[in-house]
């Protein structure tokens, strides 16, 4: 079982890579921009997409004024703020991202996409699908393991390091 954990987890993370390639670059171009720019980056996370936050804030790696979201925060053109939730049409998350825009900040989601109609998908600046809408592995009469925090941490991550090739050059 944990052989086909493996390889589940290895193709969900291909599937990013492959599909999500110019939206990571996008979206760690923003970052850069913001960093270069003396604007915030802000973070928030639903559920277990908390663990981004966590990473983004507290982490050993992290990128400068990285911050929790706050509903209410003021926000301005320079800033950035990466939504994270299990799927593209979390209505709080999609606040956020409303709340956000009006401010003229740019959003990058972190979210797994059901259907293109998806808010966070159609909507936010930068979106990336972490391509995990359902459990990877069957067992018994059902399926189980859905790493929602794994993709989006692997997505976080993809963007955290092209964000800082991205800076390197400015240096």
């Amino acid at each position: 079982m944990l052989k086909m954990l493996t390889t589940q987890l290895t193709g969900k993370f291909q599937q990013i890579q492959e599909k999500e390639a110019l939206a990571i670059e996008d979206a760690a171009r923003a970052l850069a921009q913001a960093i270069i720019g003396d604007g915030s980056i802000y973070v928030k996370g639903f559920e277990e997409m908390v663990t981004i936050e966590a990473e983004m804030i507290h982490g050993k790696e992290t990128l400068p004024r990285c911050r929790r979201y706050e509903p209410g925060t003021a926000l301005t053109s320079i800033d950035r703020v990466i939504v994270a939730s299990r799927f593209a049409d979390h209505e709080e998350a999609t606040a956020i991202m409303k709340e956000a825009q009006e401010q003229e900040a740019q959003v990058i989601s972190l979210s797994a996409v059901k259907t293109n109609d998806d808010p966070l998908y159609k909507q936010a600046d930068f979106p990336i699908d972490t391509q995990v809408t359902e459990p990877l592995l069957p067992f018994d009469m059902e399926r189980i393991c859905f790493p929602s925090a794994m993709a989006g941490l692997f997505s976080y991550y993809a963007i955290y390091i092209t964000a800082k090739e991205i800076l390197s050059e400015y240096e």
